[in-house]
């Protein structure tokens, strides 16, 4: 009987030790939990994450237009021509790391531009900011079957490139253009909503202020 209590007392630790916290099932060693929003289940998400509403796609020919640009400059410097040959098989790598690097997302509230491997550049740029994405086509594009998108914003005219982003090579670029807009056009008509619920407000309080003159004048009166 002694033998047989010892055998259960066992098997109730160790069931025991495996409902414990040091035996749950961790995240794969080395993995980076908060690196990439939303796909890790163990991410815990922050105050300053929004959700994406819509993430551009960018054709698979765009790495063929970075080599096409950068054999281009090659040829008009002249001095590059002979490294023309060994940018066109070593070059392959680095623009697909160029095109890999690159995205954009739409939040509520902002566009988010990534671009870059070597020098990344991130752009954040308000939805209230942006003035029109405009659709363009240059030879090289025209070519390969792709256009791009011209994000313009407030204090950045066409002449400019002040507050612009370029997103060459997005797959339905006008279909992404339109939900950027939309989002825009929301963010802008929630704003007048808004005032004028403020002016309510502050309507609804001088009428409490003018009832409580009163009730206190009565008050005083019958004093």
């Amino acid at each position: 009987m002694g033998v047989s209590w010892s055998s259960r007392a066992k098997v109730a630790a160790e069931a025991r030790s495996q409902d414990s916290g040091c035996c749950r099932r961790m995240p794969p060693a080395g993995r980076d939990r908060t690196s990439v929003p939303g796909s890790d289940p163990y991410h815990q998400p922050t105050m300053r994450e929004q959700e994406i509403l819509a993430s551009a796609e960018f054709d698979q020919r765009l790495p063929m237009y970075f080599m096409m640009q950068a054999l281009f400059v090659l040829l008009l410097s002249l001095v590059g021509v002979p490294l023309m040959p060994i940018w066109f098989i070593f070059g392959k790598a680095i623009h697909q790391r160029q095109y890999e690097s690159m995205g954009c997302d739409l939040t509520a509230r902002s566009l988010n531009v990534r671009k870059g491997f070597l020098f990344k550049v991130q752009k954040n740029i308000p939805l209230d900011k942006i003035t029109d994405l405009a659709v363009s086509e240059g030879p090289v594009l025209r070519y390969l079957g792709l256009c791009s998108l011209r994000i313009e914003t407030a204090g950045g005219g066409q002449g400019s490139n002040m507050g612009q982003a370029m997103l060459p090579g997005v797959v339905d670029a006008l279909g992404f253009r339109d939900r950027v807009l939309d989002q825009r056009d929301a963010v802008a008509s929630g704003v007048a909503p808004l005032a004028s619920a403020d002016v309510a407000e502050d309507g609804v309080l001088v009428e409490i202020r003018d009832t409580l003159k009163n009730i206190e004048g009565h008050l005083a009166s019958r004093s």
